[in-house]
């Protein structure tokens, strides 16, 4: 016996989470309950604007109102560059802020009304704008850049050319939740249709152009229950952005590609052994 099909409903099953899987609109749900103002009663929290656009926002959130944090988290969410709210990211702050860690969630413009270099372009003019705000919002040097999905294609992109203006510093410690950095095989499915990338912007946008993290100390995180592809996209992106000999892989029990980001802020365990690595070198 036999199975006929086709390589994009492969794909289409492989990345479009929201027809295929189950727990989707639960798992977002769950990110929304500890997303709501009620969560940070104990903590600061106000949203600041980084450029004209209304999507070109972050909200930052203070431990401690009076004080630098002993470090900062910076987020950015995913939702394949064209979907998703930071407003749905800001249980992200939770784990960092219980730490005396700030955390800054960000928001950016969306695809295909704008392409993916604006896109990165808004990460870079945010942590622009994060340095010249650094003072008055008493943010500290010490820093972890993360980002889910898109959001870890953002990062690694917007890094890199943050990079080269001394934004981003050598011990500036990227975190890296099932990243997509192999956009050809997006571009094949029902979500590529919504990006309408040419292939030319496939090409210059995936890992293989030659992108460089610059040696930053990164973690790369995936779920054990995501699907093959993604796993392949984080094994991939280890491999091509930190040389592929680095045991700085963590593959997260019982979690799909949204459940991942819950289980890194509710389970003690996991946040520590991903983080504790990253914050090393922190005073």
């Amino acid at each position: 016996m036999f199975t006929k099909t086709s390589a994009r409903r492969y794909f289409n099953q492989q990345y479009v989470l929201r027809k295929t899987l189950t727990s989707f609109a639960d798992d977002v749900a769950e990110w929304e309950k500890y997303s709501s103002d009620i969560c940070f009663a104990d903590h600061g929290f106000f949203v600041e604007n980084y450029g004209d656009h209304p999507r070109q926002t972050m909200e930052i959130f203070k431990a401690d109102t009076s004080k630098t944090g002993r470090g900062l988290a910076i987020f950015i969410h995913g939702g394949f560059w064209r979907a998703m709210e930071r407003e749905q990211s800001r249980f992200m702050a939770l784990p960092f802020l219980k730490r005396g860690i700030d955390c800054i969630i960000l928001e950016y413009r969306l695809m295909p009304e704008f392409r993916l270099s604006d896109l990165v372009a808004d990460t870079v003019g945010a942590l622009r704008h994060i340095a010249k705000i650094s003072d008055r919002a008493r943010l500290s040097a010490n820093r972890i850049i993360a980002g889910h999905s898109a959001g870890a294609h953002l990062v690694v992109y917007g890094t890199a050319q943050a990079h080269e203006q001394g934004l981003v510093l050598p011990n500036d410690a990227l975190l890296l939740f099932s990243g997509v950095y192999d956009i050809y095989p997006v571009a094949k499915t029902d979500i590529g249709d919504e990006l309408a990338m040419s292939q030319a912007e496939v090409a210059q946008w995936s890992v293989y152009s030659g992108v460089s993290i610059n040696n930053q100390p990164t973690a790369f995180v995936v779920g054990n229950d995501e699907t093959d592809d993604f796993k392949r996209q984080t094994f991939l992106g280890a491999q091509m952005l930190s040389g592929g000999n680095e045991e700085n892989i963590f593959i997260v029990n019982d979690a799909n590609h949204l459940s991942l980001l819950t289980r890194f802020c509710q389970n003690e365990e996991v946040f520590e052994a991903i983080t504790t690595d990253l914050m090393a070198s922190w005073k």
